[in-house]
């Protein structure tokens, strides 16, 4: 049996607060913090990852859903970190935070091959602290695949969990 992974490459809209939303579902089961690490909050039914843009139309991210660990790019971006993220459905799908819902800003995923249950996900950011980010290049690149639970933690940490570190102390 081979491996199987899928990428795929979506634009999302934000229009404040410089976060995506992945969300379980349809993403009308969303409850309480579950757990959090640098960059990423998980709620019932809900990741929220934070973006280096503060709203933008057309934020490119990179998803692969695979059935196994596809290994981070430790060279390719500057902070990483892993959460465990529990699907009831075996369908996610990414939405730039809004003022209003809007079907048409919502971006479905490829199904996870594993269907309903925990998976992991290993959120990559790139060119963190950069005063005027474009939109040119793989900014933001998540991974998600089934798992046991883990702890979450951070991979690599860049400037920017360092920062929101020395903020938090």
């Amino acid at each position: 049996m081979s491996a199987y992974a899928e990428t795929v490459r979506v634009e999302v809209d934000i229009e404040d607060c410089g976060s995506v939303a992945l969300m379980d579902g349809d993403g009308d089961d969303v409850g309480d913090v579950e757990q959090s690490v640098a960059l990423v909050t998980v709620n019932k039914g809900m990741a929220e990852l934070s973006t280096i843009y503060q709203h933008g139309d057309g934020v490119p991210f990179t998803v692969t859903i695979a059935d196994h660990d596809p290994g981070a790019d430790l060279d390719g971006y500057e902070e990483i970190v892993e959460i465990d993220f529990m699907s009831s459905t075996g369908e996610v799908l990414l939405i730039g935070w809004r003022l209003d819902w809007d079907d048409a800003a919502v971006r479905r995923l490829p199904p996870l091959p594993a269907g309903p249950g925990v998976h992991r996900l290993r959120y990559h950011v790139w060119s963190t602290l950069m005063e005027r980010p474009d939109f040119d290049g793989n900014h933001h690149y998540l991974q998600i695949w089934p798992a046991q639970p883990s702890p979450p933690v951070v991979v690599k940490q860049g400037e920017w969990i360092a920062h929101s570190n020395d903020a938090v102390t």
